[in-house]
């Protein structure tokens, strides 16, 4: 016969999904140097550190072939493992570049779904991306809640105000933004660099 010590934590319970502009991220990474060995445990390690222990059942990545590829060579042969990635369209345009078509979309349009299917309870977007603001509210309206994570690079104050938690991890800290306080908590041990390490132990 099993006692119960005492009154189940409900948060374990709810369903959590990230949705991560990857190529946005991919720059904010390469610029800051910093190289992750898989971006599933890292994101696994804020879910746990940040989220009251949700269970994460998807973890989204929105890009196009050649970011991926050079992504890839940047961080490493595990760096997408478990990570579901989505592509978009690369056209090719002057001077040897490739423009993205289609990815945000792509990202906007998952997003709404699994709220309207009640596929998930907390909805992470990884970005900064300001035009993301718009589907976070529709997304609250199906009842979802959501979040905001940004890695190396703060949140513009337009995203933490459509959010119900804005989460900046940089190099030197880890900060929650409420989106109408604006003095960030600093928890200790919780920066970037050190969440990195535990990736690495672990």
């Amino acid at each position: 016969m099993t006692i119960s010590s005492g009154p189940p934590n409900l948060k374990q319970l709810q369903k959590l999904m990230f949705f991560i502009d990857g190529t946005n991220l991919f720059i904010r990474l390469r610029a800051a140097k910093l190289k992750v060995p898989s971006l599933a445990k890292l994101f696994q390690l804020v879910a746990d550190r940040h989220f009251g222990g949700r269970e994460v059942v998807r973890m989204y990545l929105y890009t196009i072939e050649s970011q991926k590829q050079t992504a890839v060579a940047w961080h490493g042969p595990e760096f997408l493992s478990g990570v579901r990635v989505v592509l978009g369209d690369g056209i090719p345009s002057s001077g040897g570049n490739v423009k993205e078509k289609g990815v945000d979309a792509l990202l906007v349009a998952d997003l709404i779904y699994h709220a309207a299917q009640k596929n998930c309870d907390f909805a992470v977007v990884v970005s900064i991306d300001t035009d993301f603001r718009f589907a976070i509210q529709r997304v609250e309206d199906f009842g979802c809640r959501t979040a905001v994570v940004s890695i190396a690079s703060p949140i513009p104050d337009r995203l933490v105000g459509a959010c119900d938690l804005a989460h900046e991890n940089s190099e030197g800290c880890s900060a929650e933004r409420e989106p109408r306080a604006r003095s960030p908590i600093i928890p200790p041990k919780t920066g970037l660099r050190f969440i990195l390490r535990q990736v690495r132990i672990s």
